[in-house]
C-alpha cells in the first residue's frame, strides 16, 4: 500500500503535469495563431502581386481584341479632349461677360 508521502508525491506530479499541459496548450494556440497570421499575410501579398501581373496581361489581350476599333477609340478620345477644352473656354468666357 502507498504511503502518504508517496501519495503526496503523486499528487504533486499530477499537478505539475496538468500545469505543463496547460502551458503547452497555450504555446500551441499561440503558434497556430502566428501560422494563421502568416498565411493571411501571404494570401494578401499573393493577391496584390497577382494583380500587378494580371492587369497588364489583361490590357494586352483587350488591346489585341479591340485592335480593329482602336482607331475609333483614339479619334473619340481626341474628340472628347477637344470638347472638354471648348467647354472650359466657353465657361471661362461666359463668366467674364458682364451681366445686365
Amino acid at each position: 500500500m502507498a504511503t502518504v508521502a508517496q501519495m503526496k508525491s503523486l499528487q504533486d506530479r499530477k499537478h505539475d503535469l496538468i500545469l505543463e499541459s496547460e502551458l503547452n496548450r497555450h504555446a500551441l494556440r499561440l503558434e497556430l495563431q502566428q501560422m494563421y497570421l502568416r498565411v493571411e499575410q501571404t494570401r494578401l501579398s499573393w493577391q496584390q502581386n497577382i494583380w500587378k501581373w494580371a492587369a497588364p496581361v489583361a490590357g494586352f489581350f483587350l488591346a489585341r481584341k479591340l485592335k480593329k476599333t482602336s482607331g475609333l477609340v483614339a479619334k473619340g478620345s481626341v474628340l472628347l479632349m477637344a470638347l472638354g477644352k471648348f467647354w472650359e473656354f466657353w465657361r471661362a468666357r461666359r463668366s467674364k461677360e458682364p451681366r445686365t
